[in-house]
């Protein structure tokens, strides 16, 4: 059995720890671009009932604040 490539230089053990990290980072880096995209979009009345928190959490910590 010959060794060629990444594991006649690292060893087989290595080469595959070398694939699992790779194939590591693809996961991790699918799962980023999911919760980016998913956290990126609101519903239009999502976004109004968040606007309306805000506000309400602006003025209950500041109540000298002006109303916009």
């Amino acid at each position: 059995m010959s060794d060629s490539g990444i594991s006649m230089l690292l060893g087989h053990a290595s080469a595959q720890m070398l694939w699992l990290w790779f194939i590591g980072a693809f996961v991790l880096g699918g799962a980023l671009v999911y919760g980016v995209m998913k956290a990126g979009n609101l519903r239009r009345s999502e976004r109004a009932q968040l606007d309306r928190n805000t506000e309400a959490r602006q003025r209950q910590e500041d109540p000298y604040k002006r109303p916009t």
